[in-house]
């Protein structure tokens, strides 16, 4: 079996004899390693396309709507986890990139909705196919079940914090 710098940590906190759970503190620091390790091959991938990472997440946001790939500001404020505040300066950063277009809510004066345009639509898909390429890649050591395994394992792990 292969090992990491996080079995020496296990280790080390065994030897001391401490009552505490290595292999639980394992889970957690390979968890927030890989998170690192995943953020950063996505980011490589996206700058090919000019794209942050944040501006990414706004534009997969939209497109995963389906046509008209609209949704509202606070429906993209409450998906990214941010404040309505951030998040009406990331749309008008993209807006002036011409990545998305805002406009009143026929229906609701008070509703603001953020819709992809020809542009932001073109760069997300082309963006995505780089994405999802990069998480296959780095997952590439682990068959088919494995990740079935892992994917069921981390839900599990997500679902009940």
């Amino acid at each position: 079996m292969k090992t990491d710098h996080i079995d020496e940590l296990q280790a080390d906190w065994t030897a001391q004899g401490a009552e505490l759970d290595p292999d639980a503190m394992g889970v957690v620091l390979r968890i927030q390693a890989l998170a690192r390790v995943l953020t950063d091959q996505a980011g490589e991938r996206l700058e090919a396309f000019g794209l942050p990472y944040w501006q990414y997440d706004v534009l997969s946001a939209l497109r995963r709507q389906g046509s008209p790939y609209t949704l509202s500001a606070s429906e993209l404020a409450e998906a990214g986890m941010l404040s309505s505040g951030a998040m009406t300066t990331r749309i008008d950063r993209m807006l002036e990139a011409g990545l998305v277009r805002r406009r009143r809510d026929a229906h609701d004066r008070r509703r603001v909705l953020v819709s992809l345009t020809n542009q932001g639509l073109e760069m997300v898909e082309s963006a995505s196919r780089a994405r999802f390429e990069a998480a296959v890649a780095a997952q590439e050591t682990l068959s088919a079940e494995q990740r079935s395994q892992l994917n069921g394992l981390l839900r599990e792990l997500l679902a009940a914090q």
